[in-house]
């Protein structure tokens, strides 16, 4: 080698894998031009590459290229060696890039549909397996939701399979990106698609999805040739564990809805369970409906008010929403849980608020003594919106004075994120309204965190006054609740009120403030100012 290393380079330049010899700082003391042209990179000799060396043995692996051509990989051989009087290692390279991405190709091609690349029935059943396994460890529900597009066959028949390939395309690109990036949909084969969905709050809240689904698949669309098509599309619901506990189970089933929906008159969602439809619908019923509630001038704001225990004297209202639709009275039960999930809490918290403030400044304009005005703000509102920046505003445009006002937190909505929370509520004192937190004793707050929070009101909730005086328990609660307040330097507000005995109690513990139906159940606005103009006189 030593005798003839002009000759021995000129061999090893013809072979077209990579040769190095590197020292044992990996240094490079020769280069063929295979490794040249492999690394992509100028005269190697005299360079340090990085290359891992396989120590006083051979060595076999694999290892990205980082090249300017971009990522590539490479089958990398190192044997020790004597290198002119130095220890050295000889390394063989050889170009694996087109062979790993073929692998690669071949690899996706084995799990996802070659049409709309969205997985296949294969991926999509491992991983909804693995799903239900997690479901069943963390007791949460999923759900499978299986669909066709209506009508598709016509496509085919009418303008050939290439406008129908191009239909499938564009379902499948929407669907990926009008659903979360945590949910899996797949292309079953034809025309058939079944999105999984984890971790559902409840099996209701899958009828939005499928009804948003169903929306953007009806829009109309065009395939590359200019045609102008428009399609439906019918839902099968299976939810995980109330329809099924395997993923053959839950396709089955969800199957089996789907062919429902599409027997019952197709573009629309079917439960595998009729109930569940039925609930689903109404549910999606009562949101349509109450998107269109402030519009159509159906909210309404009532007020319960407020007395000091000790002189009994009128000293503020709870602000409380109402929903009249079609002459009936809706139950806050029945829709604040949909306000609050669909992102309408804000608007219509918002409204609330301004209507309060509006009322209040009517009331202070007519020359009322000035009432407490009580506003209870949503764990959305309160932690996923600009809410102090919304509240002055009000404030400005209402000229209703921020000391006469008092918002209302729940328990749960402040203990979920403790720091940001006392920022919230620091940026609203410094508004100079009240802060209250509502419901007390019926959450998870650390006294450590209690003393911290910048609150002016604790209320007592009325499952703790309810079976006041017979229940010792509660009448314990309560006194330790109205304790705590002392220590605290915090007013008390007793909620739900309805007997003597129960105002007696309060009285006896040092309570300040009741509301309830012993005194006044919430009013409306008129009626309210009656009973106000009484108590004020």
């Amino acid at each position: 080698m030593q005798d003839s290393p002009h000759k021995l380079g000129l061999i090893l330049d013809t072979i077209t894998d990579g040769i190095l010899v590197v020292d044992v700082t990996g240094t490079v003391l020769y280069a063929n031009q295979a490794a040249t042209t492999i690394l992509e990179r100028g005269p190697l000799t005299g360079k340090s590459l990085g290359i891992p060396l396989g120590g006083q043995h051979d060595s076999f692996l694999e290892i990205n290229l980082v090249r300017r051509s971009g990522l590539g990989w490479a089958e990398l051989r190192s044997t020790p060696i004597d290198w002119e009087g130095i220890q050295a290692f000889v390394i063989g390279l050889r170009d694996i890039t087109e062979l790993k991405t073929s692998q690669s190709e071949l690899e996706f091609l084995t799990h996802h549909d070659p049409l709309t690349k969205l997985p296949n029935r294969l991926l999509f059943l491992t991983q909804l397996q693995h799903a239900i396994d997690k479901a069943q460890r963390r007791r949460i529900s999923l759900a499978v939701l299986m669909m066709d597009l209506d009508h598709f066959k016509n496509i085919n028949d009418s303008f050939g399979h290439r406008v129908g390939d191009d239909l499938l395309h564009i379902m499948a690109d929407r669907l990926k990106h009008h659903i979360r990036s945590t949910d899996l949909p797949c292309r079953l084969g034809g025309d058939e698609f079944v999105v999984m969905i984890e971790d559902i709050p409840h099996a209701e809240s899958v009828a939005r999805i499928a009804n948003q689904i169903i929306g953007v698949l009806n829009e109309s669309c065009t395939s590359e040739n200019g045609q102008e098509m428009r399609v439906g599309v019918s839902i099968g619901i299976a939810i995980f564990p109330d329809h099924g506990l395997t993923a053959s189970e839950l396709m089955q089933h969800a199957d089996a809805a789907l062919y429902q929906a599409k027997k019952e008159g197709r573009n629309r969602f079917k439960y595998f369970s009729e109930d569940l439809t039925r609930t689903a619908r109404a549910r999606l019923d009562t949101e349509w409906h109450l998107r269109q509630s402030i519009e159509k001038n159906q909210l309404h704001v009532f007020f319960q008010p407020q007395f000091a225990i000790a002189s009994g004297r009128l000293v503020g209202a709870e602000a409380l929403l109402r929903w009249q639709r079609d002459g009936q009275w809706i139950s806050p039960m029945d829709f604040i849980p949909i306000a609050e999930e669909t992102g309408l809490i804000d608007d219509i918290g918002e409204w609330v608020l301004r209507q309060t403030c509006l009322q209040g400044r009517r009331w202070l304009d007519a020359g009322l003594p000035p009432l407490r005005l009580a506003v209870n703000l949503s764990p959305r509102q309160f932690l996923h919106s600009d809410i102090a920046d919304m509240v002055e505003q009000v404030l400005a445009e209402t000229g209703f004075p921020a000391d006469h006002l008092e918002l209302e937190l729940t328990e749960s909505a402040v203990m979920s994120r403790e720091l940001e929370s006392i920022a919230i509520m620091n940026q609203l004192r410094a508004l100079g309204v009240s802060i209250a937190i509502d419901d007390f004793g019926t959450g998870y707050s650390s006294l450590a965190y209690l003393k911290l929070f910048p609150l002016d009101v604790l209320k007592i909730d009325k499952r703790f006054i309810q079976d006041i005086p017979r229940d010792r328990d509660d009448q314990e609660i309560t006194a330790a609740i109205i304790a705590i307040a002392r220590t605290l330097h915090l007013q008390v507000i007793a909620e739900g009120v309805e007997t003597a005995e129960q105002l007696d109690f309060l009285r006896q513990q040092g309570c300040d403030v009741y509301q309830g139906y012993l005194a006044s159940k919430p009013l409306p606005i008129g009626q309210f100012q009656a009973q106000w103009l009484e108590h004020s006189q």
